[in-house]
């Protein structure tokens, strides 16, 4: 894609085809223990954004413009024909309802595993969430002060990617010490910080502003923690609140007992819920029947 290869890891045949997103930071090889269940079901492909595991760089790596600009390239280059049921965990839920609004045509539903939520940042000693703060306040934070250190070299998989097999948890700590070794505070910028930001505001604006906002395209949302309420849902303290409101279908899964990767705690709930809404598409039936 425009000079740089990203990584595409597909399985199944059937439609619609599930697009699973990660967390920041985490790998495609993540979903593992979902992946090939949910692909004797229909379609499925795992995606590592730029920058991370097997997928080269770009010029703005973890920002929501160039994160579904490239996933969309990447499903053309691909050939991997839609519809899409996009899935993602943790931040990752903020770039598939991106990917939702700029190609609505192309998307049959949304999924979020414990997305979206809290991400806070100090600057100069101010500890906030990120939509706290002003484009200004989160310019000045960089560049990082010296102070920041990357910590110390990954010497193995710790929980939950420690329920990955054997094999793929030596796989993941090969891409975690690649990562480790290419971070360097001193070329940080505040980009990823700027575009999140105004991301998460979109959003914000966005079910505030109607009632529904994706109006009756399928949402699930699995989450750790109960459904949100009304009074969540009309506060900014968080964003996962909202999720529960993007819709006239949507359905909410709590995931009892859960760490934050839903995927890896509890892989099964994960393959079960992605199997509900896949027959709900096909049959263009309610998510609640």
């Amino acid at each position: 894609i425009g000079g740089r290869k990203l990584h595409l890891n597909c399985d199944g045949k059937g439609s619609p085809t599930v697009i699973l997103m990660t967390g920041a930071g985490a790998f495609s090889i993540d979903w593992a223990l979902v992946q090939p269940k949910v692909a004797r079901l229909t379609r499925v492909c795992a995606y590592d954004r730029a920058g991370l595991a097997w997928s080269d760089p770009g010029p703005a790596d973890e920002t929501v413009e160039q994160t579904i600009s490239d996933l969309h390239l990447v499903l053309r280059a691909a050939s991997e024909k839609g519809p899409y049921l996009l899935v993602g965990a943790s931040i990752g839920g903020i770039f598939i309802r991106a990917y939702q609004r700029a190609f609505p045509k192309e998307v049959v539903g949304v999924v979020f595993t414990n997305s979206s939520n809290r991400v806070g940042k100090v600057v100069k000693e101010k500890g906030a969430l990120i939509w706290d703060f002003t484009e200004d306040e989160l310019r000045s934070a960089y560049p990082l002060p010296p102070s920041i250190v990357k910590g110390p070299k990954p010497t193995r998989e710790r929980e939950p990617f420690d329920r990955l097999s054997p094999q793929l948890q030596a796989v993941r700590l090969w891409l975690n010490v690649r990562l480790w070794e290419k971070w360097d505070a001193g070329k940080a910028g505040p980009g990823t910080d700027l575009s999140w930001r105004k991301e998460f505001l979109r959003e914000f604006e966005e079910i505030e502003a109607r009632k529904y906002p994706l109006g009756s395209l399928p949402v699930l949302v699995l989450s750790s923690s109960p459904i949100a309420t009304e009074a969540e849902r009309r506060s900014r303290n968080g964003a996962a609140a909202h999720l529960d409101f993007l819709g006239s279908n949507t359905v909410h899964i709590t995931a009892t007992g859960s760490g934050h990767e839903i995927h890896l705690y509890q892989p099964d709930l994960v393959v079960e819920s992605l199997a509900r809404i896949v027959v709900a598409v096909r049959k263009r039936a309610p998510l609640s029947q």
